[in-house]
């Protein structure tokens, strides 16, 4: 199973997706592929490294990159030929915005917050 996750990657894209031990940071310029190997390697830690879903966690800047994130994965990993239910929780991906509000909606009692508290913009 790991080959057809690694099989549309690059040698340095295929290193960037199997290498799980510790943190990594991956830059690269634009249209190298960064978002083909972080989602390819979430769906190489939950296929093959058993990780579960809700425990992993994907940043980005854009909603419209978080969409595309969470479509890459739903797709990398359904039809499931990796014996996934099909109420398999997807990973939480996130931009640095939407998920420091969620964070504040459950937590931010603690700090005098209402739940429903509003965000304004210009």
């Amino acid at each position: 199973m790991e080959d057809t996750l690694l099989k549309d990657l690059n040698p340095e894209q295929q290193k960037a997706v199997l290498e799980t031990d510790g943190a990594m940071i991956i830059l690269a310029g634009a249209g190298s592929g960064k978002t083909r190997v972080l989602t390819h390697k979430v769906a190489y830690l939950i296929t093959e490294k058993h990780v579960e879903p809700d425990e992993i966690l994907m940043v980005t800047f854009t909603n419209k990159a978080a969409k595309e994130m969470k479509e890459r994965i739903h797709n990398l990993l359904s039809p499931s030929p990796y014996n996934l239910s099909p109420n398999t929780v997807m990973p939480w991906v996130a931009t640095f915005h939407s998920m420091c509000a969620k964070i504040l909606r459950i937590e931010g009692k603690h700090l005098g917050f209402s739940e429903k508290f509003a965000i304004y913009d210009s």
